[in-house]
């Protein structure tokens, strides 16, 4: 069942990758850019210069990741309810999600990074359960303990399918991105590039748990009945 979401995840990232370009890549080209002007070639990663540019690079992308995650949401629900959105509101939209995405997301890395030092098993296992929980706190608003408790309420039945699904693309994007950074490896301004559209590329990880998210809404609204 998992690679008829994944045909779908596909279908529908052709279907609307320019609105998902537009929403996206701006704040992956910035980060990008940031990357390259702060980072540049990593000579002396023990360079206390170095260790804060790396953490500049680090909080840049963590402070743009909420605006573009949840204009991407937004626009996946607008399309969802037959009334597609112009990526400029859903980018703006996302506005108001800002600070309770942003914590959603540093608790969500936080428990995953704690069950990866745990023998990376938990970690994983973590990452599964709150594979939701950014949807529930665009989509309904919940604040980032509730969107987490909801998405690990929520996932255990589902637990395989989002595995299954998240673990083939994640690991065809980090194989690309390997086998980008070995080809570009002299290509400094090149590899940057490529690393943005590797990073565009995530936003199927974003529309499969999207996918997956509508069948666990939809059977949540079927069993209230």
């Amino acid at each position: 069942m998992a690679f008829d979401y994944l045909r779908q995840t596909l279908f529908f990232f052709r279907q609307h990758l320019l609105s998902l370009a537009a929403i996206q890549l701006p704040f992956l080209l910035i980060i990008a850019l940031a990357n390259y002007a702060l980072l540049g070639d990593l000579s002396d990663a023990a360079d206390p210069e170095v260790q804060m540019n790396a953490a500049l690079a680090s909080l840049t992308r963590i402070l743009l990741l909420p605006l573009y995650l949840g204009g991407t949401i937004i626009y996946l629900q607008s399309v969802i309810d037959d009334a597609p959105v112009h990526p400029l509101t859903a980018i703006l939209s996302a506005l108001s999600s800002w600070g309770r995405l942003l914590l959603t997301y540093v608790l969500n890395l936080l428990a995953i990074s704690l069950g990866l030092m745990l023998l990376v098993v938990p970690g994983v296992y973590f990452g599964v359960r709150f594979a939701v929980a950014d949807y529930a706190c665009v989509l309904e608003r919940k604040s980032p303990v509730a969107a987490m408790r909801s998405s690990w309420d929520s996932t255990s039945d589902y637990f395989w399918l989002l595995l299954q699904g998240l673990a083939l693309l994640m690991g065809l994007l980090f194989l690309a991105n390997v086998l980008i950074t070995q080809a570009l490896f002299d290509q400094l301004i090149l590899s940057t590039l490529a690393g943005a559209i590797i990073d565009f590329l995530g936003v199927l990880v974003t529309i499969y748990g999207f996918r997956i998210y509508c069948v666990i809404r939809e059977e949540k609204r079927d069993g209230a009945l």
